[in-house]
């Protein structure tokens, strides 16, 4: 009897379409064990980012097209709000010396185009950056979107609109995946983009990049280790359950099942195959 291997990749991709709304955090807890094993599967074909918004409110963010296994498409929207339990008052963030809590969540939409996405929140397209991305692979593995939209919610966990706002957060992610990875075209005009009624508010500082870059090189050192950690608990898992199959109880004495090693049991304690 033969054994696959067990598979241990979500049965959805966290990529797919879904029109869920989850905070950042959240998202990248969960799929942090299986970053490894994704990395040469999704990778990034564009991000770019949109200004909505023509009155009294003005809103940008992010968005991204993740291509995956057999041409599979998804966009996913990545932005930065004031937290509404936080908030209590619009004084409160028109001013520097006022912080209120940040509420960065991603979004997985159905829609499969960047038209699409501006459409639905009628907004405007203000840059995109392209992607080296052919067949079967790509220069922009999508796990590192992850480290990076991580590194820089974490860098910044409070929300002013002269500072990490969401002209803040929206820059540096386009600012970040610019620096990370070699963009093949660029779309539009980013100098019209982290402007608040047309006054430019966001400016990448030097310390905040050196800092968030810094917090992403240690998100993908301990990509390895968390791959490690899941492999070494399914191989205990897997190894428990072929010793209950394979071998009757009365043989089984103390043997312990240790990870690494694989069990041997006679041919006449082996299921037919």
């Amino acid at each position: 009897m033969e054994y696959s291997q067990l598979e241990i990749i979500p049965h959805t991709s966290p990529f797919s379409p879904s029109s869920e709304v989850s905070s950042i955090k959240t998202f990248y807890r969960l799929i942090l064990p299986y970053l490894h094993i994704l990395r040469d599967t999704y990778f990034v074909r564009s991000v770019a980012i949109y200004k909505q918004g023509k009155s009294k409110a003005e809103h940008e963010f992010a968005a991204v097209e993740i291509l995956g296994p057999q041409s599979s498409k998804s966009v996913l929207i990545v932005e930065r709000t004031p937290d509404g339990t936080a908030f209590s008052g619009t004084y409160r963030i028109l001013s520097s010396h006022n912080f209120v809590g940040a509420k960065d969540t991603i979004i997985s939409l159905d829609p499969h185009t960047f038209d699409e996405v501006a459409r639905g929140r009628s907004a405007t397209l203000l840059q995109r950056f392209i992607f080296d991305s052919p067949p079967g692979r790509g220069t922009f593995p999508a796990v590192d979107f992850c480290h990076i939209i991580a590194s820089i919610s974490a860098y910044q966990e409070s929300y002013t609109l002269l500072g990490s706002s969401c002209y803040w957060f929206a820059g540096m992610v386009m600012k970040m995946a610019q620096e990370c990875f070699p963009v093949k075209q660029t779309v539009g005009n980013g100098n019209i983009a982290g402007r608040c009624k047309g006054i430019k508010i966001f400016f990448p500082q030097p310390k905040a990049m050196r800092d968030i870059m810094s917090l992403y090189k240690t998100k993908r050192k301990e990509e390895g280790s968390s791959f490690k950690y899941i492999i070494e608990a399914v191989l205990v898992i897997t190894e428990q359950r072929m010793l209950s199959e394979l071998v009757p109880p009365s043989q089984q004495g103390g043997l312990l099942p240790v990870a690494g090693i694989e069990i041997v049991t006679s041919p006449e304690n082996r299921r037919p195959t």
